[in-house]
């Protein structure tokens, strides 16, 4: 029996939903419903309906800023919009914004059902976001993006622009900070490309010898060098017809990058210890956690190469700059946590929340999931605050004794209390940082990825003393 067709109604108003689902589910279709528009691109990146049917005027996220991240994804998704504003200016600004159709409130079904039976008979091309895996027990596809990182409207960009350039063969320059999801990114990009049947190969470029940073990529021949038993296959080879990642590839030398200038200008290799070109069908994705033109301008980073890696670049935001994410990402480390543990944690209480939102994140991504994976393991039945080990007194905090607690006037409001907690946080967190580099404040900076001038400032305000002098 083939899949009925599926709609995604959107509106507000619980009873508004609950009509259509019945006038639909009547009519044979498939239905789910969402209260806002937040609710709604969740579900859209757990699964892509046939069509949206939603309200324009909705607290949060209106319906014309749904439609708009929805046709950023995928111009050619039908949504049609429903307003009980009825007005031509309306219905020109939503077909300008892309949409099917626009109905005003109140419609007769026999028109609802014949609009939506027109963006069906319209079709649409099939896209990564429809396609189920045909041959695998019928698996929905999800927009690896959308899942994994959240669908606050910079993400939203973000998988609008990763999914641009997956379809073609350029090369991508990934920047971010550390922990922000640039492998994920990376990972993205091969899996949504003509290549995602092939391999996809990491080389973390930081953690690989200078000495054997050219075997690793390029193999080697026997007796190349002294270690070299066996002819091996490089990173390259192995990746052939698929994707290698260079994750870090600012800690490469000059001379390897020279080596891999010329390889990516000539899509060949030579093994060490080899004299014959070997030439290799392979999609380069190389990352950054550092500024590469202040490196070029010091001569650290060659230019040509630079430009070589950046025939298209993605920058993926600190999580700071989302923390719209934020409860997003908690509930799916909850979850994840929860299966490897067998616990039912059900979230986090409001202060934790309020505490998670309000924290600036140095280390990102990573650093969250870290700390939901302790909370959940301590937590009984919610993630409470004293949970989360980046503050003062919870439960897994060490090292160097805080200051007392910031004494709060009675009555305070609840973002006032949250405020003197951070600012007690961030005070931590610069001291321990301090201490883990022997107060060697420019690589401090550089570790929690602030100016320098901003870490003294913080050291004065803080009133943060060296114990040595």
């Amino acid at each position: 029996m083939p899949p009925r067709d599926e709609i995604l109604i959107v509106d507000d108003e619980d009873m508004m939903c609950l009509v259509l689902s019945g006038v639909f589910e009547d009519a044979g279709y498939a239905v789910r419903t969402a209260s806002n528009g937040e609710d709604a691109m969740q579900k859209i990146s757990e699964r892509l309906p046939d069509v949206l049917l939603m309200d324009i005027i909705m607290p949060g996220l209106t319906g014309m800023e749904v439609l708009r991240r929805v046709k950023s994804i995928d111009d050619s998704f039908p949504v049609i919009l429903m307003t009980a504003m009825a007005g031509v200016s309306g219905a020109v600004d939503a077909m300008r914004s892309g949409a099917f159709d626009y109905i005003a409130k109140p419609f007769h079904n026999e028109e609802l059902l014949r609009v939506v039976g027109d963006a069906l008979k319209r079709g649409r091309p099939r896209t990564d976001l429809t396609e189920a895996a045909e041959h695998g027990d019928g698996v929905e596809h999800q927009d690896p993006i959308l899942r994994d990182m959240g669908t606050s409207e910079v993400i939203t960009e973000l998988a609008a622009r990763t999914r641009r350039v997956a379809k073609s063969n350029f090369d991508v320059l990934i920047t971010g900070e550390t922990g922000t999801g640039k492998e994920l990114i990376a990972r993205a990009i091969h899996s949504l490309s003509g290549r995602s049947e092939q391999p996809f190969i990491p080389v973390d470029c930081g953690a690989i010898p200078e000495a054997l940073l050219e075997s690793e990529l390029f193999g080697h021949e026997e007796g190349a060098f002294t270690d070299a038993r066996t002819q091996k296959k490089g990173k390259f080879e192995l990746a052939q017809g698929g994707t290698i990642f260079l994750d870090e590839v600012p800690n490469m030398s000059w001379a390897s990058q020279a080596k891999l200038l010329r390889a990516l200008q000539d899509r060949a290799i030579f093994r060490v210890g080899g004299s014959t070109s070997i030439s290799v069908d392979v999609r380069v994705i190389a990352a950054s956690n550092t500024e590469l033109q202040s490196m070029i301008d010091k001569k650290d980073f060659r230019a040509d190469l630079y430009y070589r890696l950046r025939e298209f670049s993605i920058h993926v935001p600190a999580l700071r700059e989302r923390k719209g994410d934020i409860p997003f990402l908690v509930d799916k480390f909850i979850a994840q946590t929860n299966a490897e543990l067998g616990k039912k944690v059900n979230g986090c209480s409001a202060g934790a929340m309020d505490a998670l939102m309000t924290f600036e994140w140095p280390g990102n991504v990573r650093q969250l999931r870290s700390t939901i994976r302790s909370a959940v393991l301590q937590a009984g039945d919610v993630v409470e605050i004293e949970h989360l080990e980046f503050i003062e007194g919870g439960s897994g905090a060490t090292g160097t004794p805080a200051p007392p607690a910031p004494t709060l006037e009675e009555g305070a409001p609840l973002k006032d209390h949250v405020k003197k907690h951070i600012a007690q946080i961030e005070r931590q967190i610069i001291l321990e940082t301090l201490n883990s580099t022997k107060w060697n404040k420019a690589k401090t900076a550089r570790v929690l990825q602030i100016a320098y001038n901003t870490l003294l400032s913080k050291i004065n305000d803080y009133d943060l003393q060296n114990p040595k002098d």
